[in-house]
């Protein structure tokens, strides 16, 4: 149980550290896609507005030195606070007093013109090219050049990417004007981010999770030595208990042989093999949880020993007038402990005998789907809840009816047919489809 817990928090940690590295991932890879897209558009933009070349557009790192001669005053404009209007040249050369809408992009300086692979093609209306210019980019001829622009004409489209050019079109004086910046490197450094965000990432998964299978451990520990000490007292106890209960036989058998039976010994009698009965079972399930007990692993017939345990219950519903059936796929073979098996057989036959009400029905199903073993019991049912019933798999845990009833017990039945199944790597489940029927199934 410890293990499974342990093993329980160290997934859950990890799940929750996977999910936020994910979005912490995606976000910046996001965040520089669109940072170094939007720095394409703008690039664009500008080369639009000069007519495909850069001009003598003014940068930050290099404003133009205000000219001979007065200049008229600047308009009264709503520049934003702290930011002074500045000289700038427009796409037909002139200088002009104002804010250039470029300076804010800090991406932009003297060097960006030389630096930027681009070519451009102009298209008279007809569909015959004005101009070609490729002498800013030595990967695309002319030709080349002209059949990605007439690829465009035809499409239609005005913007978006073209393999690893990025275009803009527009219109100008002398016609359709196509622009395309080379976006290779600017992709390039966008994948090799994307690369090394991912290995970080990997590599931040793989410390947390040693931090998380080495710390857990510790923060497990007092719990687990809580748990330890539990299962011990219920053993140990069990064992002394074997002594008292063994002295109060004797000494109810010595009252007897002296005075006879009575109600009162008779009483005695049946409350000591009781508690010894629960004591046996308390150690049993103890052993069972904590890994103690001995199986031994042999392959043996299910299906034969599933039918020699339900013979001895179907008499008992015979007597008690009920309905009981089974359905047993022959010739089951499976490996494990014969002994545990049977119990967990008898476990689920004893209760559904036990708790099915008056002219009910029992019907047992044994089958094999795969590498799965499915055994199941289903039985009549009063009060039940609809849908799922794990809490009859709690230790000592009996229904509201049961406990107002003469029907033995002490609980820890299911509890036990859980630890065995779980021993043998499957898992059991208690299911209501109706409201008026019980289905245990345990998968092995």
């Amino acid at each position: 149980m410890i293990k499974k817990l342990r093993r329980n928090f160290i997934i859950v940690a990890m799940l929750s550290v996977f999910a936020v590295l994910v979005v912490i991932v995606a976000a910046m890879n996001i965040a520089n896609y669109i940072n170094s897209d939007s720095e394409a558009d703008t690039l664009l933009e500008l080369l639009s507005e000069n007519g495909g070349s850069f001009g003598r557009m003014t940068f930050d790192d290099q404003p133009p030195e205000k000219p001979d001669g007065d200049m008229p005053e600047p308009p009264d404009l709503p520049y934003p606070d702290g930011e002074d209007p500045t000289y700038f040249f427009d796409k037909n050369d002139n200088l002009k007093f104002g804010r250039n809408r470029f300076s804010d992009r800090n991406f932009l300086t003297a060097e960006t013109p030389y630096e930027t692979r681009f070519f451009s093609v102009i298209l008279k209306e007809n569909g015959s090219p004005a101009t070609i210019d490729t002498g800013k980019i030595a990967a695309v001829t002319t030709d080349q050049a002209l059949s990605m622009a007439m690829t465009l004409r035809e499409s239609g489209s005005t913007k978006g990417y073209s393999g690893a050019y990025k275009y803009l079109v527009s219109e100008t004086e002398q016609g359709t004007l196509y622009l395309f910046i080379d976006r290779t490197r600017a992709l390039r450094s966008v994948k090799d981010f994307m690369i090394i965000s991912l290995l970080v990432a990997l590599g931040a998964l793989a410390a947390v999770f040693i931090l998380v299978f080495i710390f857990s451990g510790i923060v497990i520990k007092p719990m687990a030595e809580s748990y330890q000490k539990q299962k011990s007292f219920i053993t140990n106890a069990g064992h002394e208990l074997k002594t008292p209960l063994a002295v109060i036989n004797s000494c109810t058998e010595v009252i007897e042989m002296e005075q006879g039976e009575s109600k009162w010994t008779k009483g005695i009698t049946t409350q000591t093999e009781r508690l010894g009965t629960l004591t046996k079972e308390l150690v049993a399930l103890a052993r069972m949880d904590e890994g103690g007990a001995q199986l031994n692993f042999e392959e043996f017939s299910l299906s034969d020993a599933v039918s020699e345990i339900l013979d001895p219950f179907e008499l008992m519903a015979e007597q008690k007038g009920i309905a009981f059936s089974t359905d047993i796929q022959p010739d089951i073979m499976y490996k494990g402990d014969k002994n545990s098996i049977s119990r967990l057989c008898s476990i689920m036959a004893d209760n559904a005998v036990k708790y099915v009400p008056e002219d009910g029905s029992i019907s047992f199903t044994l089958t094999k789907k795969n590498r799965r073993v499915i055994f199941s019991s289903e039985n009549t049912a009063d009060g039940i809840v609809k849908g799922a019933h794990p809490e009859f798999f709690d230790r000592f845990h009996r229904g509201d009816s049961s406990r107002s009833s003469d029907i033995p017990g002490y609980g820890i039945g299911l509890s036990m047919a859980q630890s065995i199944v779980t021993a043998h790597g499957g898992k059991i489940e208690a299911f209501s489809k109706d409201g008026k029927s019980l289905t245990i199934t345990a998968k092995l």
